[in-house]
């Protein structure tokens, strides 16, 4: 297997195609523990964010791990963007403090 094929595998994407995996459906909390782990979150200070137990924000993993059917966090996030589930904005992404 080359290297291209590994990395559009792992990334859910068909040889020579777009992306065939279906949009899954994420609850509104697990959007917003997916944005906060974009952000570079652990979860510990995702829990203190949400104001709730570092469990429970593990729990909202587990369950985006399973619905997007990877097993990290940063496969859970690709599929997620590469799907439509969560948008990145470029300023987002770039950052505020960053000049233009």
């Amino acid at each position: 297997m080359s290297t291209r094929q590994s990395i559009d595998s792992a990334a859910g994407v068909a040889p020579g195609g777009e992306g065939s995996t279906p949009t899954a459906r994420l609850t509104a909390k697990e959007t917003q523990i997916l944005m906060w782990c974009f952000k570079g979150k652990t979860s510990w200070e995702i829990a203190r964010i949400e104001n709730c137990s570092e469990s429970t924000v593990n729990f909202h993993f587990t369950n985006i791990r399973r619905k997007f059917d990877v097993s990290s966090r940063n496969s859970a996030l690709l599929k997620a963007i590469e799907s439509g589930a969560i948008i990145v904005d470029s300023v987002v992404a770039r950052g505020a403090h960053e000049p233009d």
